[in-house]
């Protein structure tokens, strides 16, 4: 079995094991910026799981994320696809990241943003982090949970 090239693409566990705002976390950081369709479909998902004007916020909040992510990384953030049910290891990173952020937690949330961004950003990565995740955490309360569209077809078919 060979290893893959970035760690952060390695399974450490399975995305059902997350709480239910983690969980969420992951699927949207999983479709962002993923292609035209998946991004879209994330706009409109948030938009009507938050509201129009939060939706959007959010939105910008998670791709702010990314570009941070992207410029000051450690190593390119490794996403698996929007339907698989395993867990990576950034991603689970990430998730505790949000977990521990919008638990108030903001010295352990620093402490897993630096295993993504330089030292020097962990903090600022962290911040926004806790604002996606607050949002993430209002969508929990919500009838209808963020699930992306192609998860969806997915879920009908099984």
């Amino acid at each position: 079995m060979s290893r893959p090239r970035n760690p952060g693409a390695r399974r450490v566990g399975w995305l059902a094991d997350l709480p239910v705002a983690e969980r969420m976390a992951v699927r949207c950081l999983r479709a962002i910026g993923r292609d035209a369709t998946a991004d879209t479909q994330l706009t409109a998902d948030l938009a009507l799981t938050l509201g129009p004007a939060r939706g959007h916020s959010t939105k910008a909040v998670l791709n702010e994320l990314m570009q941070v992510a992207q410029y000051y990384g450690r190593r390119p953030l490794c996403r698996h696809a929007d339907t698989c049910e395993c867990l990576g290891a950034d991603e689970a990173v990430f998730a505790a990241l949000v977990g521990y952020a919008v638990n108030g937690a903001q010295e352990d949330a620093t402490l897993m943003a630096s295993l993504l961004v330089r030292p020097d950003m962990a903090q600022c990565f962290a911040g926004l982090a806790t604002e996606f995740g607050l949002a993430m955490d209002a969508m929990t309360r919500t009838a209808a949970p963020y699930v992306p569209q192609t998860h969806r077809a997915q879920i009908a078919v099984h």
